[in-house]
């Protein structure tokens, strides 16, 4: 889209500008200052509702009403700003209640801006003249704006460098005062660690602000909720990938830091067009404060010896992990895009920061051909030279001023050109179309003049090769997906050319057929033979012995002093006037990345059993991804595996709890220095010696990996198992198997069971393949994943079949459930205990929502798939202790709440308000279940030893009669269809057969009883072990021929429904349990003490899985056999919920606890 609701960024935001205060206000637009006119009535003038926003250097108002344009007020143009009293309305008799005076203030100016008119970004437009301004605050004394903006007014009257300075000085006092609101802990036993002031760096953007770092949370409190939606952020610990220190304008007071849940913390302004990464910045006051924050961080992590503590080596440039890559990508383990995007990593570069943005070459010089020929050399660039030295007679022109430079015996050392290949400007050139407001955050509120614009690719690389201003390279946008940065945006206007040809696209070359189809041919080229075997040399030139120094002037590759690190010392410059316009200049110059390599640095190998075709066929390079900036940051374990990959084949170390945050692979070699702390790791030398780089197959560029199959000949009878495609954004040949006296299918490998049989025990199938693809990923879900479900950076897949909609897996959504939990996520919305919740998909959008009740008598809707509470209603004053969902006419479900009042509440999501209650009971309603066969029907249980069964009819009379009015005095006393009374005390728990007639109850004297809907009159079999205490939760398994009950002490059991509730299984757990609930094959039960357990039917009937299989397959099945306890509450759950998606391969999991919160956890391919 064009434009945002959202409009006021720090975007509108002067370089150095900071934000203040905003209230909430009344404007009248400005009159001309004539002398007529400024005798007129104030209240004569339209009105405006919106937000005053007081700035360092401006003050802006923005209106409500999004078609009315936000206006701001330079305070350096503001001539007076006076308080006074106005009317409210038009004048009126005395005795009018509206006759009373409201505080507000009139501004007078002798400019105004006028900006985002109709949300859309557009150039601002300028009104010079006087005007006068009438401004009322609507609930805040105008004192406490007055007070400010006179100060600020007598600063903007300093000389600009003064004014600076005062400025900053102002705003630093005020962020070191700032305060973290410890009553935004996601849990407020938290202990805080860490708290001082930092700033989170996004482009063109630092928002200062309060970094708090407890035991499980990194919080970031910015100084101002511009947006009025999180004033709090925070990131789960176990959730960060890698802690990297960096620099910021030349100066180490940076710290990047790498997750794995992207949405977390927004780092991104609103509707900026630019694509997020998977890191968040932050820059501090010093470096003693950064290296605080950054082992304070890496103390919770593990230490430099963990995970996090390794990628944040590998991404600090480390030399030990720089050779390793480096060596990597000399074998053609990793493919020319990602080894670039990992040096620019390692050299400090971020798409956090603009003045830092990552670098990459021009590698093609055809921009003009039908057909783009990759065989041909006059296709490419020349890479052993940078882009000013491409063109030999614009580079006489710089060697000229160079030599003229050297004799003028000035003062600072002479360079060859004085503007850069990477800088803000020459980012947002390329990016003007996806980010419109950065670049008139650049230019002052304008785009530049329309023929100067990105218009041609081909313009663009003829500009770069002759204009002597103009060095730029190029971006990774340039070489994955997606493509929107050459498209126009909805609603954005770049202007006309000369040539009256309004600007829109950009123009591609001719060879590429669309814009997705020239990044592919691009990265195509990028992966390319004759440029891996000359990448190196750029590399020299960018990240390596030819940055700087004698052999920078030979390579003619020397840039202004500035764009250096370390040609400047920022901290010993004590004239604050000469810092600041110096740190504009190195933003305005641009920085060279921090120098990796000393030495030249190695060609590539060369390709073995290469295979090329003399034209690019786009459609061959699909896309599993869309770049590094939306990049699983799995990307940097897998560089990190292929990197100790390189040095040892025998002996890999692999975490296997899928939970732990620091689950990765490394070799012996790193052992000590790196994995000391992992928990439950395993040697597992066999899976390295099944595959081994290979000779067999083809290779493929632009692979992270390339291996064929050796099968061990201790494995016996495989299965086939479909190979797919694998890379960090682009796919992968992989090679077949070779194997002993057997033919293997070309694409095939094998695996063990007969074909096309995964048998009931899919997890130790699954567990053989896994012993065949070895090639290092660690034995956790989401490499599994990644290896066989197809997804973006996945490699072999079982079981994968071609649909409409693309790869389809068959496994199901319950496979491997306990592996495959996400980590929670945590929400606290009820004040004190959650008693029931449910999780569903069933509304008219189909996104998944989470319904709640509890102690506090509340009804909490909130949706997970956007993140915000839909609902939220007292139905009483009572608890609300049990809930479920029928169905409705409108876009939600009926939300159906039985409380300790002994009634049941019906309840509209979609008008937010109680439809009516019926007092179904004596006594507090503990269950209610909703039954559909012909017709919708309720049942409930209570403490009063029944339970009953209601019809529900919506429509036809359902609602509307059954269910009085909360207005009435009296709720109605309900006649139910049936009623059961064979309980003799308190029923606790319930369930009924969803495509069937059956109902069971429990109740607290170990009593179960199965009843059958068509004869309510009996009882079909009843259970009764008063040993076990009370029966607190039940449900029927899918197939309707099983009941797991849940006990009160502990107990766990299976009883078959068709055999009269014949116990089939007991297990005993060491806390009482509270609710249970069944996910495929895997029983889940939460307990007192916080905790789920898990169980597998085969545990629960005395069959121990591993003893189906052999000592050495339960070795390697282990990790998937895991169904240890999760403890992620501090008190007792008290209910679990289940929903699937539509497509039945996804699913989400969640839990209810005394301790007032609710987990919830995805499960999912």
């Amino acid at each position: 889209m064009g434009r945002s609701s959202k409009r006021f960024s720090y975007l509108l935001l002067e370089e150095g500008e900071c934000y203040i205060q905003d209230w909430m206000a009344t404007c009248r637009p400005g009159l001309v200052a004539s002398s007529q006119k400024k005798q007129a009535h104030p209240w004569q003038q339209r009105k405006l509702k919106g937000r005053l926003r007081l700035c360092s250097k401006s003050i802006f108002f923005e209106p409500d009403n999004i078609k009315t344009p936000i206006v701001m007020f330079p305070l350096n143009k503001v001539k007076k700003i006076e308080g006074l009293s106005e009317p409210l309305m038009s004048p009126s008799p005395l005795t009018s209640k509206w006759s009373r005076k409201q505080e507000a203030f009139v501004m007078e100016t002798s400019l105004h801006v006028k900006m985002k008119e109709g949300g859309f970004d557009a150039p601002y437009i300028s009104e010079k003249q006087e005007s006068i301004w009438w401004v009322s605050l609507d609930f805040a004394p105008v004192q406490q704006f007055l007070l400010q903006a006179h100060s600020l007014l007598s600063i903007n009257l300093l000389p600009l460098v003064e004014r600076d300075m005062v400025l900053r000085n102002t705003m630093a006092q005020r962020e070191a005062k700032a305060r973290f609101d410890t009553s935004r802990l996601v849990d407020l036993a938290e202990e805080i660690f860490l708290d001082c002031p930092a700033a989170q760096v996004t482009p063109l953007v630092r928002e200062p602000g309060r970094l708090v770092i407890t035991q499980a949370h990194l919080y970031f409190q910015p100084m101002h909720n511009l947006n009025n939606d999180n004033p709090v952020r925070s990131q789960p610990l176990n959730a960060v990938v890698a802690v990297a220190r960096r620099r910021h304008a030349f100066q180490q007071i940076g710290l990047e830091i790498f997750s794995k849940e992207l949405d977390a913390m927004p780092r991104l302004t609103p509707g900026s067009g630019l694509a997020d990464g998977a890191s968040i910045f932050f820059t501090f006051q010093n470096v003693e404060e950064r290296e605080r924050a950054a082992a304070e961080l890496l103390k919770h992590l593990g230490g430099q010896t963990g995970l996090s503590g390794a990628v944040g080596s590998l991404l600090e440039a480390d030399s030990f992990w720089l050779d390793c890559v480096m060596h990597a990508w000399q074998e053609r383990l990793i493919s020319n895009y990602d080894y670039l995007i990992y040096l620019n990593l390692a050299a400090g570069r971020s798409f956090c920061d603009l003045t830092q943005w990552p670098v990459m070459p021009w590698v093609l010089a055809d921009y003009t051909s039908q057909t783009l020929d990759l065989e041909d050399p006059r296709s490419f660039r020349d890479l052993s030279k940078p882009i000013g030295a491409l063109n030999t007679e614009r580079l006489a022109v710089f060697q000229d001023r160079y030599s003229q430079m050297f004799g003028g015996g000035g003062s600072d050392p002479p360079f060859l050109y004085g503007t850069h290949y990477s800088t803000p400007g020459y980012v947002l050139y390329w990016l003007v179309r996806a980010a419109p407001a950065h670049m008139l955050r650049l230019q002052n509120g304008r785009f530049d003049a329309p023929d100067r614009l990105f218009i041609s690719i081909r313009e663009s690389w003829e500009s770069v090769l002759n204009n002597p201003a103009d060095l730029k390279e190029l971006i990774p946008e340039f070489f994955t997906p997606p493509s929107n940065f050459l498209l126009m945006r909805e609603g954005l206007n770049l202007g006309v050319r000369q040539n009256d040809e309004p600007v829109g696209d950009v123009m591609l070359p001719p060879w590429a057929k669309s814009p997705n189809d020239f990044i592919m041919k691009h990265r195509q080229a990028l992966e390319s033979e004759s440029v891996s075997m000359n990448l190196h040399l750029w590399i020299d030139l960018i990240f390596g012995f030819k940055q700087r120094g004698e052999a920078a002037l030979t390579a003619y590759n020397a840039f202004h002093p500035l764009t250096y690190e370390g040609a400047i010392d920022l901290d010993k410059i004590d004239n604050p006037m000469e810092r600041i316009s110096l740190e504009a200049q190195i933003n305005e110059f641009g920085q060279t990345p921090c120098q990796l390599f000393t030495e030249a640095h190695p060609m590539r190998l060369p390709g073995r059993g290469m295979k090329s075709s003399k034209t690019v066929d786009g459609s061959q390079c699909i896309s599993k991804g869309v770049g590094f900036r939306r990049m699983n940051p799995q990307f940097l374990e897998q560089i990190i595996m292929i990197a100790s990959h390189q040095f040892e084949h025998t002996e890999l170390i692999e975490c296997i709890d899928a939970r732990h945050p620091n689950s990765a692979l490394t070799v012996k070699d790193f052992q000590n220095d790196y994995v000391n702390d992992l928990s439950q790791s395993v040697s597992t030398p066999k899976c390295a010696q099944i595959l081994q780089p290979g000779e067999h197959g083809q290779q493929s560029e632009g692979s992270i990996l390339n291996y064929s199959m050796q099968v061990p000949e201790d494995i016996p009878k495989y299965i086939r198992v479909e190979s797919s495609k694998y890379d960090s954004s682009f796919s992968e040949n992989w090679s077949p198997a070779s194997t002993s006296g057997s033919d293997v299918k070309e694409n095939t490998w094998l695996m063990s069971r007969e074909e096309g049989d995964m048998g009931t025990d899919s997890e130790l199938s699954m567990l053989l393949e896994r012993r065949l693809a070895g090639e290092g990923a660690s034995l956790t879900y989401q490499n599994l994943k990644n290896h066989f479900l197809g997804q973006s950076c996945s490699t072999t897949s079982v079981s994968v079949r071609e649909s409409e909609n693309g790869l389809e897996s068959n496994y199901p959504w319950h496979w491997m459930f306990r592996q495959r939990l996400s980590e929670p996520q945590s929400l606290r919305m009820h004040r004190g205990q959650v008693h029931a919740l449910v999780l569903s998909e069933d509304n008219s959008s189909g996104s998944l929502t989470l319904y709640s009740v509890g102690q506090d008598g509340f009804i909490k809707v909130y949706s997970m798939s956007e993140g915000f509470q839909i609902r939220s209603t007292n139905l009483g004053n009572l608890p609300l202790c049990s809930i479920a969902l029928a169905r409705s006419c409108d876009a939600y479900p009926i939300v159906l709440a039985g409380s300790y009042d002994d009634h049941v509440y019906a309840y509209s999501v979609d008008y937010g308000r109680a439809l009516g209650r019926i007092r179904a009971h004596d006594e507090t309603v503990s269950c209610v279940r909703v039954m559909e066969d012909s017709i919708q029907r309720l049942i409930t249980a209570s403490w009063d030893a029944t339970v009953k069964v209601w019809s529900l009819e919506e429509g036809r009379g359902g609602w509307s009669t059954m269910l009085t009015a909360l207005s009435t005095i009296d709720a109605t006393v309900g006649t139910p269809d049936s009623e059961f009374l064979e309980h003799d005390g308190a029923v606790l728990s319930l369930d009924v057969e969803q495509s069937g007639h059956l109902v069971v109850s429990g109740a607290e004297d170990g009593s179960i009883l199965a009843w059958d809907m068509r004869n309510p009159t009996s009882v079909l079999w009843q259970q009764c072990d008063v040993a076990k205490g009370p029966v607190v939760d039940m449900h029927i398994a899918s197939d309707g021929t099983k009941l797991v009950v849940a006990y009160g002490n502990g107990c766990l059991q299976v009883l078959e429904i068709r055999q009269g509730g014949t116990v089939l299984a007991t297990n005993d757990c060491e806390a009482s349990l509270r609710c249970c609930e069944i996910a495929g094959q895997v029983i889940i039960a939460g307990s007192s003490d916080g905790a789920l357990h898990f169980w597998h039917f085969n545990s629960l009937s005395g069959i121990s899985v591993e003893e189906t299989i052999s000592v050495e397959e339960a070795k390697y099945a282990a990790p998937f056999l895991d169904y240890s306890p999760i403890h992620d509450h501090s008190e007792a759950v008290n209910s679990i919920s289940i929903a699937t998606s539509r497509n039945g391969r996804v699913a989400n999991l969640a839990t209810a606890s005394d301790d007032g919160s609710v987990q919830v956890y995805s499960i999912g391919c």
